[in-house]
């Protein structure tokens, strides 16, 4: 069963990750089909799937960068409409004033990551698993 669960993580981490709706407050399922916050994705990643705590402290700094990116998108788009959500920022994409420093302690966690073995493929290893 313990193989499975980590099957079954690596997955809903996968899909999470892929869907892009950052802001959902259930991405993942448990196998029993009960919906998992972020956070509890992360943990349960973190549980079943050994020696791979990098992928889920990559995958929750990617989230909180989009949805600070996110939080500027709901901002009025340059049509003067509002967003519907999604993550669509266009040619060029900046972060609001009140946004940059958590944003700079989100990067500087990754890249304290630069020697680990995850700097290069994340997406790879993803994939892979």
């Amino acid at each position: 069963m313990a193989l499975a669960k980590d099957r079954h993580y690596w997955s809903q981490l996968r899909s999470a990750l892929t869907a892009g709706l950052w802001s959902s407050p259930t991405p993942a399922k448990t196998p029993k089909g009960v919906a998992l916050s972020w956070s509890e994705l992360f943990r349960k990643f973190n549980k079943h799937v050994k020696g791979f705590t990098e992928v889920a402290h990559i995958a929750s700094q990617t989230q909180s960068l989009a949805l600070l990116l996110e939080a500027d998108s709901l901002e009025v788009s340059s049509e003067g409409d509002r967003s519907d959500g999604h993550l669509a920022l266009g040619d060029e994409c900046t972060l609001l004033e009140e946004h940059i420093p958590e944003a700079r302690e989100g990067l500087e966690a990754l890249m304290k990551l630069e020697a680990s073995k995850l700097n290069v493929r994340f997406g790879y290893i993803l994939a892979t698993n």
